[in-house]
């Protein structure tokens, strides 16, 4: 094998590669994540988006619950049919009322049950809550997440790991929030309540789905083109004459 043509190949090798990072470079999501498209400490008109994917193929995802935090409840949460699913609220009465921007907020949603849908293969959905205020006295906001299959058998995605622990195997939902802006209205820790009740939704929230290439593999993309590069510098110059070589002698 002549270096010209190991060249040829080394180029082709590379330029292969690229293509399958550069295919491979969106987000995946190996766990249920939460994210939001304004995530800051008192926000208002928000949406959640849940991911959730289907991790026991063949079995399909039947349900999925979503308990919202208590300790800094989200004013306001609605929710559309999506995905071939229906949302249930669960909610609970506060006494005395949480003091929101809208004015006293008398009840709270503490779930969201998605059911009659099915999430099948290894798929992966993406669920949205339209929540009116977020919390203003919070920096983090914890889901937990009840995950059911076809087969009955179910996920709990509920563990918390201590701070420097490493990711339990399945690990709750967590929403990073920036400080509150200075305008936002400040919102108590919810006083103990009735008991919870479950009613259907029927407040309508536009599903805004959020995605992003990841910026690890545009730089991968990077690094595997200049190789490339590199290698077709090399086959030109090996194309060149040596200095100094000649051709044949002649005897006078």
């Amino acid at each position: 094998m002549s270096i010209l043509y190991a060249g040829k190949r080394i180029t082709s090798a590379l330029a292969a590669a690229a293509a399958l990072v550069v295919l491979g470079s969106a987000p995946a999501w190996a766990h249920v994540e939460v994210e939001a498209d304004h995530a800051q400490a008192g926000a208002t008109d928000v949406i959640l988006t849940f991911h959730v994917p289907n991790e026991e193929a063949p079995a399909a995802t039947t349900r999925i619950t979503i308990l919202l935090p208590q300790d800094h409840p989200l004013i306001g949460v609605s929710a559309t049919a999506q995905n071939g699913f229906r949302p249930t609220l669960t909610t609970r009465h506060l006494a005395p009322p949480l003091q929101a921007s809208s004015g006293a907020v008398r009840d709270v949603a503490t779930a969201v049950t998605f059911s009659e849908g099915r999430i099948t293969g290894h798929d992966e959905k993406a669920f949205d809550l339209h929540v009116d205020q977020l919390p203003s006295d919070a920096s983090t906001l914890t889901f937990k997440v009840l995950q059911q299959y076809s087969t009955g058998s179910s996920v709990a995605w509920v563990d918390v790991a201590a701070d420097g622990n490493a990711e339990p195997e399945h690990p709750a939902p967590v929403l990073r929030l920036a400080a509150a802006s200075p305008a936002s209205t400040p919102s108590a820790t919810a006083a103990p309540a009735a008991p919870a009740s479950a009613r259907p939704i029927t407040v309508s929230a536009a599903p805004r789905h959020l995605a992003g290439a990841s910026h690890a593999a545009g730089v991968v993309v990077a690094v595997v083109l200049a190789l490339a590069a590199a290698v077709s510098i090399l086959m030109v110059r090996l194309r060149r004459p040596r200095n100094g070589r000649s051709g044949p002698a002649s005897l006078s």
